[in-house]
C-alpha cells in the first residue's frame, strides 16, 4: 500500500527491537560496515559482534535518514550518504591506519564507491547481498519512473515484513523501518547504475557474499561483480539457504566466518 507523507508519519512503526549502532575498540585494519536501505546495523549485527570478538575495531554507525523516522529518509541522496561514510571511514584511519570496508545493500553501494576511489587507507572490502541490480519488480517501476524524468512524489510504499530471510529466527532482531521511502529508493535505484560503471576502479582484495535465495537483489549479482573488479584478489561466496539478508539468515554464523578470516588475512598484509 503506497501512502502519503501524512499517513506514513502517522501510522509509521519501527520493526524490530534492538540496537541500531555498534561500535567497538579494536586493532586495525578498522571495519567500517555500512547497512542497508531502510535498515539499521541490527542487519549485519551477528558478523559485526564476530569481527569485534576477533580483535578488531569496529564502526556500524546509522547512514544519515536512518533508525528515526521514515520521512527523514525521504530527501537523502546517495552523494550524503558517501559523504558521510567517507568522513566515518577516514576518521577510522586516523585512529588505526587501515580500514576495511564492508557494505550490504545500500550499504554495498557506498563501500563500493568508496573503495572505487582507492583511498591510501584502504585495506579491503567485503560486500554482502550488493544491489548493483534488483529485482524487476523494483527495477522496472524504479527504471520507468526514472525514464520521466519528473521529481518522485512524496510517497511511502509499506513493507509487508522487515527482512527477507529463509530462517526467520532473527527477525524479531532486525530494526527496520515499516515503509520505503519512494524517492530515496529511487536514489539506491539510481546509485546502482552509477557504481556499476565503477567497479573495474576497485583495486583491493574483495569478499563477495550473496544468498542464492535473495529476493531482493539476485544473486547472479556475485559473479557479475567478481568479474569485473580490477583485482584479482576476489573471493566469492553464495550461501544456498539465505536471502537477502545473509548475516541474520540461517547461515549467518559461517558469513561471519568467511569475514572473520578475510579480515585476518588482510592485517597480515
Amino acid at each position: 500500500m503506497i501512502s502519503t507523507r501524512e499517513r506514513a508519519a502517522r501510522e509509521q512503526r519501527m520493526h524490530g527491537v534492538g540496537a541500531v549502532e555498534l561500535f567497538a575498540p579494536g586493532r586495525g585494519p578498522a571495519f567500517a560496515a555500512f547497512h542497508g536501505f531502510g535498515g539499521t546495523a541490527a542487519e549485519i549485527r551477528p558478523m559485526l559482534d564476530a569481527v569485534a570478538g576477533a580483535g578488531f575495531a569496529v564502526d556500524g554507525a546509522l547512514l544519515a535518514g536512518h533508525g528515526s523516522r521514515v520521512e527523514e529518509l525521504q530527501d537523502q541522496t546517495f552523494d550524503a550518504w558517501v559523504d558521510q561514510a567517507r568522513a566515518r571511514a577516514e576518521s577510522l584511519a586516523a585512529r588505526t591506519g587501515r580500514v576495511v570496508l564492508s557494505g550490504f545493500s545500500l550499504g554495498s553501494l557506498v563501500a563500493m564507491q568508496l573503495a572505487s576511489e582507492q583511498p591510501p587507507w584502504l585495506a579491503g572490502l567485503v560486500v554482502l547481498g550488493n544491489a548493483l541490480t534488483l529485482r524487476p519488480h523494483t527495477s522496472v517501476p524504479l527504471g520507468l519512473f526514472s525514464l520521466t524524468g519528473r521529481p518522485m512524489p512524496d510517497l511511502y510504499l509499506r513493507k509487508p515484513r522487515a527482512a527477507d530471510l529463509v530462517d526467520r529466527t532473527l527477525l524479531p532482531t532486525i530494526v527496520t523501518y515499516d515503509h520505503h521511502p519512494l524517492r530515496s529508493a529511487l536514489e539506491v535505484y539510481r546509485a546502482g547504475r552509477r557504481v556499476r560503471d565503477r567497479v573495474p576502479r576497485i583495486a583491493c582484495p574483495t569478499l563477495v557474499l550473496h544468498g542464492k535465495r535473495d529476493l531482493v537483489c539476485h544473486w547472479r549479482n556475485a559473479p557479475w561483480l567478481a568479474e569485473r573488479l580490477g583485482t584479482c584478489d576476489v573471493t566469492v561466496r553464495l550461501f544456498d539457504h539465505s536471502g537477502h539478508v545473509l548475516a541474520c539468515d540461517g547461515e549467518r554464523d559461517e558469513v561471519a566466518r568467511e569475514v572473520v578470516r578475510f579480515m585476518q588475512r588482510v592485517a597480515d598484509r
